[in-house]
């Protein structure tokens, strides 16, 4: 009994003990970081190269989409151009003076008068 109570009371067997549970628990935490930083390791590459991905998809999208705008932009362009060309023609080809001088070109006469709300004998009306 008196080597039990003697070792209780050994400080050097106690400081002892307290140094090998601080190295267990120094080696516990080591384990236990390194399995961190493992772990970051393994989970910090496919989401940087994930990001990455993300990002280059994005540009690539907003590039394409730039290209299309200003194609379409080109396009609105010379559409306006041609519009208004064209309505230049209508209002050239719908001119009275152009009109006349095509209807002569085709044989046509031009009437020497006009009798708008006379009714003529050869019509036939709608009561017979």
């Amino acid at each position: 009994m008196l080597s039990a109570v003697a070792v209780k009371q050994d400080p050097v067997q106690r400081t002892l003990e307290r140094d090998v549970k601080k190295q267990m628990l120094l080696r516990q935490m080591i384990k236990r970081k390194s399995r961190l930083r493992r772990l970051a390791r393994r989970l910090l590459i496919p989401i940087v190269l994930a990001v990455l991905l993300l990002y280059v998809a994005l540009y690539a999208g907003v590039t394409s989409v730039s290209h299309k705008k200003s194609k379409l932009m080109d396009l609105y362009r010379q559409e306006s151009i041609r519009h208004e060309r064209l309505m230049v023609e209508l209002i050239h080809f719908s001119s009275p003076r152009h009109v006349t001088a095509a209807a002569q070109r085709f044989g046509m006469v031009c009437a020497t008068r006009y009798d708008y709300l006379s009714k003529p004998a050869t019509v036939a009306s709608a009561n017979r």
